[in-house]
Order: C-alpha cells, then sequence, then structure tokens
C-alpha cells in the first residue's frame, strides 16, 4: 500500500454530492494522476457549484447521462445506501471503473448482482472502507502480519453517534440500519484482523428515542460474532448520543491477541477548541489543512485512483464487499427476531 501517485491519468466523474461526494469530488479534482470530468447530483444549484469551485467540466443532474460520457473511465459513487445497487451496476456496465461508498448494499441479493455486474464487465470495483487507512488500524495490521502480537483472538468495536446524524445529517436515515452505517467499519477491520468469514452471529436492537421522532430505525444493535478460526467479535453502535457532547462520533476498538493487546481509542481531545460559544474536540485522523483534505478518506480514494491507473487491485474488492454483506444483513436479521443466524 504505497503512498506515492502512479504515473498516468484517469477521467473521473463522482455520482452524489453530499458530505461523502464532496469530498470525493475535492480528492479527484487535486490528485496529479485524476481529472474530474464530471459530477452529478439531483440538486442542480449545488452540482453546479461545486463543478465551478472543483473544475469539473460537466454538471449532471442525471446519473445516466453522466455515465453516457465516454471520456470518463472511473467513478465514485456516494449516494444512500439503499440506492447503489442500480447506479453501480449500471456504471460497470457502461465500461467504468467503481469505488462505491460503503456499504457495498444493504440485502444480499443487490450485493450479488453488483459483483456479477463487476465480474461481466472486467472493471475494477472497490468498497470504501476507508478506516483500513487511519494509521491506527492500519499500524495495528502492520504488526500482525509481523507476528508481534501473536494470533488475534477477540475483538471489542464501538462506534456511536448523536442524534445530530439522524435527525439533521442524512434526510434518509430510516431506510438504513446501523450495520450498514457504523458497524460496517468495525466489522471490517475485524474480518481484516481475524482473516476469515463469520459463522455465527446474535443480535439485539432497540428502538424508542427515534421512533418517538417519527424515525423508522432502531436506536442501537450489538452484535456477537463468531469467526471461522474461532475468533469472536462484539460489535455496538447507537446514534442517540445527545447533541451536547462536543464530539460527533464516539469509538473505541480493543484487540486481544496471543500475545499482545491493542486499544484504538480516538476520543481523548487532541485539539480542543473554545470560544465563547461553544466547546469541541477537533478531529484529528482527517480533515482540511490549507484548504485541502488530508488523512484517511483522501488516502482511500487516492488508493483507488492509483489501482485505475497503474492497473492493481484495490485493497477492498466487490468479493469483499460482499461477504461483508452477507454478516452485516445477518446482524439485522438476527436482532428482528431474536435467533442466531448460521452462515
Amino acid at each position: 500500500m504505497t503512498t506515492a501517485y502512479a504515473g498516468g491519468n484517469v477521467n473521473y466523474g463522482v455520482i452524489g454530492t453530499g458530505i461523502q461526494g464532496e469530498k470525493h469530488i475535492q480528492v479527484a479534482s487535486l490528485a496529479p494522476n485524476a481529472s474530474l470530468v464530471a459530477i452529478c447530483d439531483l440538486n442542480e444549484e449545488r452540482v453546479r457549484s461545486l463543478a465551478l469551485k472543483h473544475g469539473a467540466r460537466h454538471a449532471k443532474t442525471d446519473w445516466q447521462e453522466l455515465l453516457e460520457i465516454d471520456e470518463i473511465e472511473a467513478v465514485s459513487i456516494a449516494l444512500p445506501d439503499h440506492l447503489h445497487r442500480e447506479v453501480t451496476v449500471a456504471a460497470l456496465e457502461a465500461g467504468k471503473h467503481v469505488l462505491l461508498e460503503k456499504p457495498m448494499a444493504t440485502s444480499v441479493e443487490d450485493a450479488e448482482a453488483i459483483v456479477a455486474a463487476q465480474k461481466s464487465a472486467g472493471k475494477k470495483l472497490m468498497v470504501n472502507w476507508s478506516n483500513r487507512w487511519m494509521p491506527p488500524f492500519a499500524k495495528t495490521k502492520d504488526r500482525l502480519d509481523a507476528g508481534d502480537l501473536g494470533d488475534p483472538l477477540y475483538c471489542y468495536a464501538r462506534l456511536n453517534n448523536t442524534t445530530y446524524v439522524p435527525t439533521q445529517m442524512l434526510s434518509w436515515s430510516a431506510s438504513t440500519r446501523l450495520p450498514y452505517w457504523l458497524i460496517c467499519h468495525r466489522y471490517d477491520i475485524a474480518r481484516w484482523y481475524f482473516g476469515c468469514e463469520a459463522k455465527k452471529i446474535t443480535a439485539v436492537s432497540r428502538s424508542v428515542v427515534l421512533r418517538e421522532m417519527g424515525i423508522d430505525t432502531p436506536d442501537f444493535y450489538q452484535a456477537t460474532v463468531e469467526f471461522e478460526d474461532g475468533q469472536v467479535g462484539n460489535f455496538e453502535s447507537c446514534w442517540i448520543l445527545p447533541e451536547s457532547l462536543p464530539y460527533l462520533v464516539d469509538s473505541k476498538f480493543q484487540l486481544i491477541c496471543s500475545g499482545g493487546y491493542v486499544n484504538v481509542d480516538p476520543t481523548p481531545p487532541v485539539h480542543q477548541l473554545a470560544t465563547s460559544d461553544e466547546y469541541a474536540h477537533e478531529g484529528f485522523l482527517s480533515g482540511s489543512v490549507m484548504g485541502q483534505p488530508v488523512g484517511f478518506v483522501r488516502q482511500a480514494i487516492e488508493h483507488f485512483i492509483n489501482c485505475c491507473v497503474s492497473d492493481g487491485t484495490p485493497m477492498i474488492t466487490g468479493e469483499d464487499g460482499l461477504q461483508i454483506t452477507r454478516a452485516l444483513v445477518a446482524m439485522v436479521e438476527a436482532a428482528e427476531t431474536g435467533e442466531a443466524v448460521y452462515l
């Protein structure tokens, strides 16, 4: 996994200009081996403004029109979770490489259709579980591969949001579930470390706070995953933390190994910011410096661009996305039925 820019160039498009989509636009416009050709969003005013700001030659409100632009070789798709299948399959069939924002899909059927389209088209497909590029997670993988920690045996992973996310940041929060929104990040890390698939999943969820707000999605999930080689993962996630907290994300990851222990906790403040009106813990793993994006989000997108230019294999493939989707869907099913799901 190199941070150098592969020589060459790929003509790029971005479908979806929300919070994540705008990051893809920024990175594609700055990468020396990519040319931002077109961006697309239903909001015409926004897409035209971003195209002007970042130098895209085309601003579209119909994603099919973007895919018809022959010179575009690769696209990022940053749409709501439940909309991934149609656009991704169409992009692959149009001969484009695809960087798909996580999760791959919210059903196994959709994930299988995407993988089938990728195999038929022979194009690259990467699912953007960008947390693999966070230094603590990447360094832990290096130490595991080097044998410094022994064998990974158990992980505890917590990833929470405040109510701002389901009530204000996402207009479509009722159309997704926490395993697809948050748990997927930590499940991807655990699967990466353990090197095998889930075998048995039990889970619970509860709906109280958001349901009273008129949002039909559970407040929290807790899932226990037993893996094929005997490892166990405990995953928990909620998005009803109070907005009075000085940070949007609450995260912790612990890994117990036969010869070591890892604790990844990015919550303690490294950069405290206080004004007369507010107090906040500023993020330090990803952000903007001198007007340019820095950190793991940028590195993940640049990795995909490098793979397109150099004909490399993305770190997270469509097959990875399919296997992870199977586990995430099983978490939702286990929580709804109260019964263990065997994979």
